[in-house]
């Protein structure tokens, strides 16, 4: 149990002894949001998850229960909230989260904490709970507290662009329930992928702009923005290689 990556799976002694080590506590964040007719509703949590666990096991961290929702999807880039079973918070709620959680984690002794987010539309709202967080440990006079956030997919090198995207990439907006995603699910959760349903549509075309109420006639009725047709567990583990060796490296870099 002292040596679990899960931070719910420790002791609070061995809890206490590992942030006396220095242990850095990644906090994975995703939402419950329609991923296709092909992919569960849980993809960003289960795929945020599994990347924390494993960078967590190349830096000696220990990773805090998966924020499981989070701010309201959007057309251009989830699909949107009209789906059922896509569940949201408001940016309030969310920005409130992140930030309790955070002070909790400093006031016992959490040094060194990471934010791995899995969810596009979460971007500035984990910035603005990250900065009242640290706002608030100036405050109670925490001190020598240093975060990261950073979105596991932050980058796509060109070797990974030419292997799964040889047609042309479509971008990250696009690769909602797409390619990236359900590759990744199929190497680490295969048994919650149904590659029978999956569209194979063009990439969706959106106006460089947003109306409200959202159109819902922009979106693909499979929720999917592009095609996930050639996905492959192959893929996906070469996917999460290059994504656990870019988290680790951040995160070693910020910490050394």
């Amino acid at each position: 149990m002292e040596n679990a990556v899960e931070m719910a799976h420790v002791a609070w002694p061995a809890y206490r002894a590992r942030l006396a080590s220095g242990a850095i506590v990644i906090v994975p964040v995703g939402a419950l949001e329609q991923h296709g007719h092909h992919l569960p509703l849980g993809v960003d949590g289960i795929l945020a998850g599994e990347i924390a666990r494993r960078v967590a096991q190349r830096v000696d961290g220990l990773v805090a229960p998966t924020l499981a929702y989070g701010f309201k999807s959007q057309p251009r880039t989830g699909g949107g909230d009209h789906f059922p079973g896509t569940t949201s918070l408001d940016a309030g709620t969310l920005i409130a989260l992140i930030r309790d959680v955070l002070v909790a984690l400093a006031r016992h002794g959490a040094t060194r904490l990471a934010v791995v987010d899995g969810h596009y539309e979460n971007e500035m709202f984990l910035s603005e709970g990250i900065d009242l967080a640290l706002r608030e440990m100036r405050q109670r006079s925490i001190d020598g507290v240093r975060v990261v956030k950073l979105r596991y997919f932050e980058e796509i090198d060109r070797e990974t662009i030419e292997l799964l995207w040889p047609d042309g990439y479509p971008g990250m907006a696009l690769e909602h329930a797409a390619l990236m995603e359900t590759s990744m699910m199929l190497f680490l959760a295969p048994e919650l992928v149904d590659l029978a349903s999956a569209p194979n549509e063009r990439p969706a075309s959106f106006p460089p702009y947003d109306v409200y109420p959202p159109d819902r006639t922009w979106v693909p009725p499979s929720g999917a923005l592009s095609s996930p047709h050639r996905a492959t567990a192959a893929f996906g583990e070469h996917l999460v290689d290059r994504f656990v060796t870019q988290v680790a490296s951040a995160l070693e870099r910020e910490f050394r």
